[in-house]
C-alpha cells in the first residue's frame, strides 16, 4: 500500500511538472516595475477560432467566432427559443465589458507598474492581445465541477511595443488561460480575462 501511494504521488508530481504554463513571458521588460508608464491596450478577436481546448490545444475542429455565434442563434431558433437567440447581438457588449474589467483589474494588480489606457495620447507603449483560440466553457462543468471546471479558456499571444521606437519589448504567449466556472457565458468571459491578469502577474 505504501509503495502504491508513493507511486501515485510521483505520477501527480510528474503531471504537475509537465502541465502547460498558462502564460510565458519573453523579454526583459518588467511590467511590475514600470511605475509611471502607460500602455494603450487592445484585444484582437478578428481571427478567433472557437472550440473545446485542452492543455492549449483544440480537441475538436474549431470554427471562426462569428460562425460559432451564428450557429448558436440558429440552434436556439430551431429549438423554438428565438427569444434566447442573442449570441450575435450580445457579443460586442460582452467583449466590451470583459475588456473594461480587464483594464480595471490590471491597473489594480499592477498599481506600482505599467498602467493600461484607452487614450492613445497618454500612452508611451501599446499592448495588443491577439485571441487565437477561445473556449466559452460550459454550464455543466461550472455547476457540477470544482475549481476552474467549466470556465472559459483563451490562447494566443500579446505584444508590447514602445511607440517612440516601434520596438517590441515584451512578447507574451497565452498558452492556456482558464477562468473560474459560472453559469453565464458573459460572466465566464469576464472572468477569464481577469484570470489573464493574475497569470501574467504570477509569471514574474
Amino acid at each position: 500500500m505504501k509503495k502504491t501511494i508513493l507511486t501515485l504521488a510521483a505520477v501527480l508530481v510528474a503531471g504537475s511538472i509537465l502541465a502547460i504554463e498558462p502564460v510565458t513571458l519573453n523579454g526583459k521588460f518588467n511590467i511590475k516595475k514600470q511605475k509611471g508608464t502607460v500602455a494603450l491596450f487592445s484585444f484582437d478577436w478578428s481571427k478567433t477560432q472557437v472550440g473545446s481546448i485542452d492543455d492549449g490545444v483544440f480537441v475538436n475542429t474549431p470554427v471562426p467566432i462569428d460562425e460559432y455565434l451564428q450557429k448558436q442563434d440558429e440552434q436556439k431558433i430551431a429549438e423554438g427559443k428565438a427569444e434566447d437567440a442573442k449570441y450575435v447581438k450580445d457579443w460586442p457588449s460582452i467583449k466590451q465589458e470583459a475588456e473594461e474589467n480587464f483594464k480595471k483589474t490590471w491597473n489594480k494588480e499592477f498599481k506600482k507598474g505599467m498602467h493600461l489606457t484607452r487614450n492613445a495620447a497618454e500612452a508611451g507603449y501599446e499592448i495588443r492581445f491577439v485571441i487565437e483560440g477561445f473556449d466559452f466553457g460550459n454550464i455543466a462543468g461550472s455547476v457540477f465541477g470544482w475549481g476552474n471546471a467549466g470556465g472559459a479558456i483563451i490562447k494566443g499571444y500579446a505584444t508590447l511595443v514602445e511607440k517612440a521606437s516601434g520596438a517590441e519589448v515584451l512578447h507574451i504567449d497565452l498558452n492556456h488561460v482558464q477562468g473560474p466556472g459560472h453559469f453565464s457565458d458573459r460572466i465566464r468571459t469576464v472572468l477569464v480575462l481577469n484570470e489573464l491578469v493574475d497569470e501574467i502577474e504570477d509569471a514574474y
